[in-house]
């Protein structure tokens, strides 16, 4: 009878699964295709922008077209234009000395034995305090380097992912010739920047004027064509850009720019 059971038992247990050649306890992946993330809202890269006047009055509209890098590429080439720019705002100057770079040590400061002591034979030993640095740091360029290619469409990427917080101003030439810091604290709420907030100002040419009445906001940036970076663009909560910059930008950053 014995046979005849366990027969019976195994007709009714389930039948074993096949092996697949993975490792036992993992548990069974959807291909890739299926995990692909959700596509990322894009509706904040609409490139019209309100134009407004220094008492935040609106005046008109602006289009901003920029060559911006596809969505599976974006977060890792803008990535690696801020850790080049944070890498080379290094200056690589910290320096430690080593025993043969210290002080003194000139003859053994012991003898050998009969003191009770440790044997020593020189007092730059790092053992002890004032010798030398084992492994320390001497100065080093940590500058890294970046395709021009890519560091533009890195920083084109930016400020229309930033298009959402951004907003055009009218040209400021002449709209700051008091140089008084409460108006551009005046000008900045109009703008829509609260005193809680960050902002970045993009103009094309950067006046004295503007200098010296937002040099001493500190959490407004002030840049210029020439100095325009991808870090204080993220860094910020609201972008403000001069009209005379806007097409600057299309001519430079955008689908039909040649330049590098």
């Amino acid at each position: 009878m014995a046979p005849v059971m366990m027969r019976a038992n195994a007709a009714r247990a389930p039948a074993a699964p096949k092996h697949t050649g993975a490792a036992r306890g993992t548990v069974a992946r959807a291909p890739l295709a299926a995990r692909a993330p959700a596509p990322r809202d894009i509706s904040c890269l609409a490139a019209t922008l309100e134009v407004l006047s220094v008492d935040g009055a609106k005046s008109g509209s602006e289009t901003l077209e920029l060559d911006s890098a596809a969505d599976d590429t974006a977060e890792g080439l803008v990535h690696r234009y801020i850790v080049m720019i944070r890498q080379n705002m290094r200056q690589g100057n910290a320096s430690t000395k080593t025993r043969s770079e210290v002080r003194g040590g000139g003859r053994k400061p012991q003898k050998q034995k009969g003191t009770g002591n440790a044997r020593m034979g020189s007092r730059r030993t790092p053992l002890r305090p004032g010798g030398g640095v084992v492994f320390g740091p001497k100065p080093k360029d940590w500058s890294i380097k970046m395709n021009k290619k890519e560091k533009r469409l890195a920083l084109a990427t930016t400020l229309m992912n930033a298009s959402c917080d951004t907003v055009v101003v009218e040209d400021l030439d002449g709209k700051f010739s008091d140089r008084k810091t409460k108006n551009m604290e005046a000008a900045l709420q109009a703008w829509g920047v609260g005193r809680d907030s960050k902002a970045v100002l993009i103009t094309k040419e950067l006046s004295d004027d503007l200098t010296i009445s937002g040099r001493n906001i500190e959490r407004l940036a002030l840049q210029d064509m020439a100095s325009l970076n991808a870090y204080d663009i993220l860094n910020a909560d609201r972008i403000l850009i001069e009209k005379s910059a806007v097409s600057e930008l299309n001519a430079r950053f955008g689908g039909s720019s040649t330049e590098a």
